[in-house]
């Protein structure tokens, strides 16, 4: 990584600022000849400045041997004081070398990342997580794409700091390696609703989607209520049935009558129901499946792509490994890994459902004794992450710091979050104090960047260099009582202009490994990325990372889906599977 350079390589002359040294070195040594009489004030101040340019250039070139390579050449501000348990190392100094450690103070306000893939947010993701391992601090890390390489460096991490035993996983991609989980089991009926309806957009927009959005947020809630209050665990295959059959919902009425009959949730049940209540042709009352389909058909089928296949076997536990709120509490490391590039749409409503989670969960770590949250504070890290946020993300910003969590947002461009709300994006841009800016591919962002870096006065020079020679005497026959001058002025004029304090090109120029770094709106820092690698012999001490399964209370759940044959009719299963196989499986850049 690093690369030091000889004096010879590094001290080149060339440019107004040498030019003009040289031309002042030069004058005075003009001045010293015995035939032109010289001031010899200005004689020492030629020499001086010019031989404390050259020598500044000498010095530069010197220090410079110690320095790190850098495609933009950036100056950085002093890091500050290095020792200290409470900071997190970023990177080395290009200029200088030296470690820019940052405090916990400013960690606890947040880190935005960004840059294109592959030029070094894993690399700077996997450094501040191998420091938050080694002082004990929990972990929660969510990334967007499914890389095997990416958990074994996790678990690599975690072993060499003695806390493997800590891991949990959810890789819905690859059953085997996750552990199970049920985002919509914990919680109240309105914060489980609110979950579910994480995945549907906003309809803020259309009073008519509205609607019906908001009479899906109460019959989901109803529901969960009657199951809560019958004492059954449910997953999303239950909820799936229940909001496509009338068989199921008649069933759930009447297990609820036997369970809870006095209760309150069995009222808001039956009222529920009976607005789906019609006459048959032979006189009796049942539930209208048309009607019932208008307020939850979609809902249904976002579900049923958690309840089956790969990701039915993560989800679909009464008694899930993982729970939010606890692993956080426990300083546990929880790493998401969302398989967006096969199941683009499924993998993004996941992120979305345990984005929604981990906001309750802090609700619910705010409401501890402060001596009961986490300490040191959590890392919570969201990678890619304009494909799975939403706009209510940024409530999240509103909870973390009270919930003792330092967030990390990391995107490939400024467009990600502006694709999600405008206000989101100020909300990320203005409340994360640091910027960590890696090699930016688009020049809407590089520019977004620069902007928020800001402006300076910038000085423009030029060089300039005037002479006059002559001769006077008595005679001008050359006679000894003659006499002759000369005399040579150079100097540099500047002005001064308004410019880029890092213009917009240098960030779309920066090099794998290379970032810049905006310090509270402030100090800037030019680093590189130290990258975290093992011995080949721990590597093959450590083997391959294995899920750490944990015996958990089981929970009597509800299980339609035993009795699926009698809910739900051929037809409505068929034209349900197959909406769910085309939402799942089709490529798609704007999500459900």
């Amino acid at each position: 990584m690093t690369n030091r350079r000889s004096l010879h390589h590094d001290l080149k002359l060339g440019g107004m600022a040498d030019a003009a040294a040289l031309s002042a070195l030069g004058a005075a040594a003009l001045m010293t000849n015995p035939y032109i009489a010289g001031n010899p004030l200005a004689m020492a101040g030629l020499a001086g400045a010019g031989g404390a340019w050259l020598g500044h250039r000498v010095i530069k070139s010197v220090l410079k041997g110690h320095s790190l390579d850098s495609a933009i050449k950036v100056g950085s501000h002093i890091p500050g004081a290095i020792g200290g348990t409470d900071k997190a190392l970023l990177g080395y100094a290009t200029d200088t070398g030296l470690p820019l450690m940052i405090p916990d103070v400013e960690n606890y306000a947040h880190r935005f990342i960004i840059g294109q893939s592959g030029v070094g947010k894993t690399t700077l993701l996997n450094l501040l997580m191998f420091q938050q391992m080694q002082r004990g601090g929990g972990i929660f890390a969510m990334n967007g794409k499914l890389d095997d390489e990416d958990l074994q460096m996790f678990y690599r991490m975690a072993r060499w700091c003695g806390r493997e035993k800590d891991i949990l996983v959810l890789n819905p991609g690859n059953p085997a390696v996750s552990n199970t989980y049920n985002p919509i089991l914990y919680g109240d009926p309105d914060e489980v609703s609110a979950r579910i309806l994480s995945l549907i957009p906003s309809t803020e927009s259309s009073a008519g989607a509205d609607y019906y959005k908001q009479s899906a947020n109460q019959g989901i809630a109803t529901l969960v209520a009657a199951l809560k209050a019958a004492k059954y665990a449910y997953n999303f295959m239950d909820l799936t049935i229940l909001l496509l059959s009338p068989k199921a919902l008649e069933f759930l009425n009447l297990m609820v009558r036997q369970r809870a009959h006095k209760s309150q949730e069995l009222l808001n049940l039956e009222l529920f129901i009976s607005q789906f209540r019609t006459q048959s042709r032979i006189g009796t009352m049942e539930i209208d499946m048309k009607k019932l389909k208008d307020v939850f058909g979609g809902m249904g089928s976002r579900m049923f792509m958690f309840a089956t296949n790969q990701f039915g076997q993560v989800m679909n536990d009464y008694a899930p490994e993982l729970r939010l709120e606890d692993a956080l509490r426990q300083k546990k490391l929880v790493y998401v890994m969302l398989p967006t590039l096969g199941k683009d749409i499924a993998a993004n409503n996941l992120g979305k459902l345990v984005v929604a989670d981990y906001r309750t969960a802090l609700s619910w770590i705010q409401a501890l004794p402060k001596s009961s949250r986490p300490v040191p504070y959590t890392l919570a890290s969201f990678d890619e992450a304009g494909s799975y946020i939403t706009e209510t993300f940024n409530r999240i910003f509103e909870q973390v710091r009270t919930a003792h969590q330092m967030l990390t947002i990391g995107v490939q461009t400024v467009a990600n979050l502006e694709a999600i709300t405008e206000e989101l994006r100020e909300m990320v841009l203005g409340n994360t104090w640091l910027k960590i800016m890696f090699k930016i591919g688009t020049p809407e962002s590089a520019e977004k960047m620069a902007q928020i870096i800001g402006e300076q006065k910038n000085v423009m020079w030029s060089l300039g260099e005037t002479g006059s020679s002559g001769r006077s005497g008595a005679t001008a026959d050359g006679m000894p009582d003659s006499s002759a001058t000369q005399g040579v002025n150079v100097g540099r004029t500047g002005r001064q202009e308004i410019g880029w304090r890092v213009d917009p090109t240098k960030l779309a120029a920066l090099d794998r490994g290379e970032a810049l770094v905006l310090r509270g709106g402030k100090n800037l820092y030019s680093l590189r990325i130290p990258q975290i690698e093992f011995t080949k012999e721990f590597i093959e001490e450590s083997g391959k990372f294995e899920v750490n399964r944990f015996r958990m209370p089981r929970a009597g759940g509800i299980d339609l889906y035993s009795h699926i044959n009698d809910f739900l009719d051929s037809e409505t299963r068929s034209a349900l599977e197959n909406e769910s196989r085309s939402k799942s499986g089709k490529k798609s850049e704007t999500g459900a």
